[in-house]
């Protein structure tokens, strides 16, 4: 048990050095969203907020991690403890994403979604999908839309061509 709490937290630590690293790499396909959360995971880890960080700084987050992992501050991590963190992490984030949504939304910022505000949303999938502009998707729209979105997933998990 001691093996798999020891790999799994050295896993963490792994990962609390090479992600914010990784995001300084510049990017790899992985859209704005992604490289704004390693920029955010970065200025967490830079305590004093001057750009770099030092191993100083990289062992305190380790350790302030550590013990937000090991809620029953034994100094080790079960399974149960890491699940809860990843479960807690990814609820506060569905939470973050839900308020941006709604921020999005709420273009008056009254606090609510009056009618007119969710209908003003635009729609730029159908608005793709109907390349003829008639105001209707078609069964032939549709399929050229998913053709060519398979087109472009499949580009994407080929990842970039060597030069």
């Amino acid at each position: 048990m001691k093996r798999i709490t020891l790999a799994t937290v050295s896993l963490g630590a792994i990962a609390a050095i090479a992600l914010p690293l990784a995001a300084n790499a510049g990017p790899r396909g992985h859209g704005d969203h992604h490289r704004g959360m390693m920029k955010a995971y970065m200025a967490e880890i830079d305590a004093n907020g001057d750009g770099d960080i030092t191993t100083e700084e990289v062992e305190t987050f380790r350790a302030a991690k550590f013990a937000e992992i090991d809620t029953n501050a034994d100094g080790e991590v079960s399974p149960a403890e890491m699940t809860a963190h990843h479960e807690a992490e990814r609820a506060k984030r569905r939470a973050e994403r839900e308020a941006r949504m709604f921020a999005k939304m709420d273009t008056d910022g009254d606090g609510v979604i009056s009618v007119e505000e969710f209908n003003s949303r635009q729609m730029p999938g159908f608005e793709k999908a109907d390349t003829d502009g008639d105001g209707v998707v078609t069964a032939e729209e549709r399929d050229a839309m998913k053709a060519k979105m398979k087109e472009r997933w499949s580009k994407k998990k080929a990842g970039p061509k060597p030069e």
